[in-house]
């Protein structure tokens, strides 16, 4: 049985995934106070939170991302000039490695209420970096609370209190931030780890550090293939683990997707087991980050 399938008893098949981590801007989010916003989360086949944002005037959409930390803006929404006249790169790392990409400076940058304005970004190319959408880092967004709603397709950003649901079960887990990301604990088969959260993943999956300290067993009828920032397709193995402590809950009998990344090394965890929690778990979730008491909230 799937990591997915011991939470929510369905099926699952073999696919193909991508997952990135830009990490370059660490963004704070304003201690001042913020009026409630709401935002419609657009249909994606991957499951990515995408919203409607406004560049330089023009409509566009973007993927809100916890897993980055650097804005990134599609280089055909940008004039050809103000791209090409910049020769400054910025080293952005992903689980192919470290890109160097171009940096530009956006005039403007709206999402809902809130404006940027001669923002900071990475330009995106096809032809460089294998997401063609644009990127916001959730960090930039303003509020004490950012509550995803998944399921009824919104984010709402809001000082004060994580919103109650009546009826829901409330799995409330304690975070850390390192360079700019988001780190709750795990413990599977008694080792304990660190997971990222990542909205910008569309699979979970732990490293081999994890995987191997935890003695997991190898299910060769499993795969996945997840694709990264050097455009090259690696293939995920799958372990299967007795049982996850994720917060209050606890998985029996999993498997989950394993793969070794530079990513985790880059971040100064190269010894230590770690996991990448990604949309494929969190879409089944309302997720709210409490930024003020660094909590992240799990409602099901």
């Amino acid at each position: 049985m799937s990591f997915r399938d011991s939470l929510f008893n369905k099926s699952s098949k073999a696919a193909k995934a991508a997952v990135f981590a830009l990490c370059c801007i660490a963004g704070l989010y304003s201690a001042q106070a913020t009026e409630r916003q709401a935002l419609t989360l657009l249909e994606s086949d991957q499951n990515w939170p995408i919203a409607e944002i406004m560049i330089n005037g023009e409509s566009s959409q973007a993927l809100l991302d916890t897993g980055a930390t650097v804005t990134l803006i599609q280089d055909e929404l940008l004039e050809t000039d103000v791209v090409f006249a910049r020769d400054a790169t910025i080293s952005v790392r992903g689980l192919g490695g470290h890109r160097a990409l171009p940096i530009t400076q956006v005039e403007a940058l709206k999402v809902g209420t809130q404006t940027w304005f001669n923002l900071r970004a990475v330009v995106n190319s096809a032809d460089d970096f294998p997401i063609e959408e644009n990127i916001l880092p959730v960090a930039l967004l303003d509020g004490a609370i950012i509550d995803f709603d998944f399921r009824n397709a919104s984010v709402q950003m809001y000082d004060g209190y994580p919103k109650m649901v009546r009826g829901a079960v409330r799995n409330r887990i304690r975070y850390f931030t390192h360079e700019g990301l988001i780190f709750i604990p795990v413990e599977i088969d008694g080792v304990r780890g660190n997971a990222m959260i990542d909205t910008g993943s569309t699979v979970t999956f732990i490293n081999a550090r994890f995987s191997e300290q935890a003695r997991g067993l190898k299910r060769e009828d499993e795969s996945q293939e997840i694709r990264g920032s050097d455009l090259k397709r690696n293939e995920l193995r799958t372990f299967g683990f007795e049982e996850m402590q994720l917060g209050n809950k606890r998985i029996k009998n999993f498997s989950i997707p394993v793969l070794e990344t530079d990513l985790f090394t880059s971040l100064g965890f190269e010894d230590a087991p770690m996991m990448v929690i990604g949309m494929d778990l969190l879409s089944h979730y309302r997720m709210q980050i409490d930024r003020k008491r660094e909590r992240i909230i799990l409602l099901r």
